[in-house]
């Protein structure tokens, strides 16, 4: 952890609610999708053990700190593709030569969204790709577990998702649960984009239906993270 880091957490325990700053620097966003002619903002961005911040300027006091121009859980972050190759004629923060990138998706309300970074060294990519991912598995370690509402058979639960006990489904009236499996159970999972969820728990146990009443992205992108990090705790990934 930099020196920057470990000053900044110092002075931001009570203005990031708790949270653990883990890395900050600027990066590139990509503002347009074409490959020919890509364009590029810089902005600042900070992961904490709980979030990703961002925000259009070095935040030099607490208050601009406070209110960041996006804050998305790592929970609901998901990096997915890096890449280098040629740049091209666009705007490049660096000014270098070489696009070295990374691609992250975010599971919100609204649906799946696709943030591009660019950084300006292989090095970079590394740091940011190891914060992210491990900025995500402390995130899982400190909450134990997330609650989200859903129906199931006509019913309103609560769809628990617990570190050590993993799914627990309850009953919102009778205070029951209606079903429990370990993570390791767990055979397959999908949704529709729209609503629905489904856990595809094998054997007799067979596919569990739930109604999540909104867009399903930010349970399964939650589920995901859950189990990235209980592999990792686990030894199984280097």
């Amino acid at each position: 952890m930099s020196q920057a880091v470990i000053e900044a957490n110092h002075l931001l325990r009570d203005v990031l609610e708790r949270a653990e700053l883990q890395h900050m620097g600027w990066l590139a966003e990509k503002t347009r999708e074409e490959a020919v002619n890509a364009q590029w903002r810089p902005v600042f961005v900070a992961i904490t053990d709980r979030d990703l911040l961002f925000y259009d300027l070095v935040p030099w006091t607490k208050e601009a700190w406070a209110v960041p121009v996006h804050s998305i859980p790592l929970l609901h972050t998901r990096l997915v593709t890096t890449s280098s190759g040629r740049g091209n004629s666009g705007l490049s923060v660096s000014g270098a030569s070489e696009a070295t990138t990374f691609t992250l998706r975010l599971g919100t309300r609204q649906g799946v969204q696709l943030r591009v970074m660019r950084v300006e060294t292989h090095r970079d990519l590394a740091v940011w790709a190891r914060h992210l991912v491990h900025g995500a598995h402390l995130a899982v370690a400190a909450i134990k577990e997330a609650r989200f509402p859903c129906m199931f058979h006509g019913q309103e639960c609560t769809m628990i998702l617990h570190y050590e006990d993993g799914f627990v489904l309850q009953d919102n009236r009778r205070h029951t649960t209606l079903w429990q499996y370990p993570f390791e159970k767990l055979r397959n999972s999908g949704d529709d984009g729209a609503r629905l969820a489904w856990l595809d728990f094998g054997g007799e146990d067979g596919d569990k239906e739930l109604d999540m009443m909104q867009c399903p992205k930010p349970f399964v992108f939650t589920l995901h993270t859950f189990l990235s990090a209980k592999v990792t705790r686990m030894g199984l990934v280097a």
